[in-house]
């Protein structure tokens, strides 16, 4: 899922979604990292509106223990563990949701969270093909905006191109933009937008470095906020 390594992309996918731990490979693109390093396989959220927010009666967390026991029960080896273990995976996911999960992302989740969508890539499309009917909000669209004023300034299709998922391309296709778009709070975006670009951003020379930097930038922020496993 992730453009380069270090990028928000591969951070989001390996720790926003509640999941449980999967091969430990960063490079798997359907593996989550955790904050003290260890990987989860699970999804991202995000979307703008607060009404998406009470979508549905039951909590993210609780759809996400809920797909994640019937998901296992279909796996051949046994399936996952949910992050931070049995007893805490609830309370960490409150804390989760609270400090990283946009409006968009919950919503993906309430519509994405079956059992026909287990395999990552599987959730991963279902989740950003609902990013098509769901609302930026404010904060969304300036993350974008100050991105595409500081790496692509000459290209205006930049803007709706970086909110837009390609279906013929897949979950693979996204980059770092797209996540902070769609799946992340308020809060962490007008921090990435302050921190990853414009005068901020160190991007060394042409779009593709420029990407690269501003997704390591947004990573580290992503994951300084990643909540510790409560003791």
């Amino acid at each position: 899922m992730a453009v380069s390594a270090s990028g928000i992309a591969l951070f989001v996918s390996a720790c926003t979604d509640n999941g449980a731990a999967a091969s430990g490979d960063p490079t798997d693109p359907d593996a989550r990292v955790t904050k003290d390093g260890a990987a989860d396989s699970a999804l991202s959220d995000l979307d703008g509106g607060p009404a998406d927010d009470t979508g549905t009666a039951e909590s993210t967390c609780s759809i996400t223990r809920t797909n994640v026991t019937e998901c296992n029960k279909l796996a051949p080896d046994g399936g996952e563990e949910l992050t931070c273990g049995d007893g805490k995976s609830d309370a960490w996911c409150e804390l989760n949701d609270k400090a990283i999960n946009s409006a968009a992302y919950r919503r993906a989740e309430a519509q994405c969270l079956t059992t026909k969508n287990c395999a990552g890539l599987a959730r991963r499309d279902c989740e950003y093909r609902s990013y098509a009917t769901a609302t930026p909000t404010a904060a969304q669209k300036a993350v974008v905006a100050a991105y595409c004023a500081t790496c692509e300034p000459t290209d205006t299709t930049c803007p709706a191109r970086k909110i837009a998922y390609d279906t013929a391309k897949g979950p693979t296709s996204t980059d770092d933009v797209f996540v902070a778009a769609w799946e992340l709070n308020d809060t962490l975006d007008d921090l990435i937008r302050t921190t990853c670009t414009g005068s901020a951003l160190d991007a060394g020379g042409g779009t593709a470095a420029c990407l690269k930097a501003f997704g390591k930038c947004a990573g580290g922020i992503y994951v300084d906020r990643l909540p510790d496993c409560p003791p």
